[in-house]
């Protein structure tokens, strides 16, 4: 950049993302209960969180909670998908440790959706006939396209 140009102005997705990239887990939930929540400490208490641990996390470890909560406000899309991406391993990991499972249901079950993601689901053809096999026929009642008089 050359002198007088200025930095254009992070969007605020890319600030929320900014900010959560330097939160905890723990911290990413509070953001979320805290849309739902008057204070911080009924926010606090509804994760069975003690109510000092988010001030410690406010003024001594100087995270930016209040930002992701004002953002968020904003923008609370890009919160789901930083929690959906932090959380993708441990679902999968749910989902493989069902090909273990002492019911053979399960285990086809998970092994058919896993494969499925991967390759796509196989292709089902559905032919459908009339009684005894015969093809279907199909007759069109008012038909706007016959002439009058037929």
């Amino acid at each position: 950049m050359t002198e007088g140009q200025t930095k254009p102005e992070k969007s605020t997705s890319e600030q929320l993302e900014a900010v959560l990239g330097q939160l905890s887990s723990d911290q990413i939930r509070f953001v979320v209960a805290r849309q739902e929540c008057a204070t911080d400490k009924e926010a606090a208490k509804a994760l069975s969180i003690r109510p000092n641990t988010v001030y410690q996390w406010k003024s001594r470890d100087g995270v930016p909670i209040d930002d992701a909560v004002k953002l968020m406000a904003v923008d609370g899309l890009i919160v789901a998908q930083e929690l959906r991406r932090r959380n993708l391993g441990k679902a999968m990991g749910v989902k493989v440790a069902g090909l273990d499972s002492d019911s053979e249901r399960t285990r086809q079950g998970v092994a058919s959706e896993i494969i499925e993601w991967e390759m796509g689901k196989a292709m089902q053809r559905k032919e459908i006939t009339g009684a005894d096999g015969e093809a279907i026929v199909v007759e069109f009642v008012n038909d706007w396209r016959r002439k009058s008089g037929e």
